[in-house]
């Protein structure tokens, strides 16, 4: 599994995938299922929880600006889509979660945080911050981005209300 994890990224990663939802994406496998930790460790999820929703998942840590500059950004937009399903994760890659914890409480943002085994990371090529992936509601990754732009929240948008207007099944 481990291996498959990081050939699928790789591959990804290297083709620099920013296809749109509406775009035919049946060759594109549904992305393995992870699993994270929320930042206080009392809770575990997996992608497979978030099936049928957009998902985006960003990782950061505190001491990235470009990563304060985006966490609120990307906080706004997952309010302004709720109402399309889209869930927001973001992944803590400080060496500490109290690190990350006052930095969001310092920045007074409210997103929903995470963490991953370091094993995991690696083996996701989260070697720059912010990297962003978006999946559609199967699962399947959309967009991989790495480093920061104005322009990513727009993106996120556009896909995500694209994922929206695609037919059952064609998402």
């Amino acid at each position: 599994m481990r291996r498959v994890l990081v050939v699928f990224v790789v591959l990804y990663a290297s083709l620099g995938l920013t296809a749109s939802a509406a775009d035919p994406v049946e060759e594109v496998p549904v992305f393995p299922n992870i699993a994270f930790t929320s930042l206080d460790g009392s809770k575990q999820l997996d992608l497979e929880s978030f099936r049928g929703r957009p998902l985006l998942m960003t990782f950061w840590a505190s001491w990235c600006g470009p990563c304060r500059q985006e966490l609120p950004e990307l906080q706004k937009l997952s309010v302004e889509l709720a109402d399309k399903g889209f869930a927001l994760v973001t992944i803590n890659t400080d060496q500490s979660a109290i690190v990350g914890a006052r930095f969001l409480q310092k920045y007074n943002i409210d997103v929903p945080v995470y963490r991953m085994d370091q094993r995991t990371l690696l083996e996701l090529g989260v070697s720059s911050l912010p990297t962003n992936l978006l999946l559609d509601r199967e699962g399947r990754p959309v967009m991989i981005l790495r480093g920061y732009s104005p322009a990513v929240p727009g993106e996120i948008r556009r896909l995500v209300l694209e994922m929206d207007e695609a037919p059952v099944g064609d998402s």
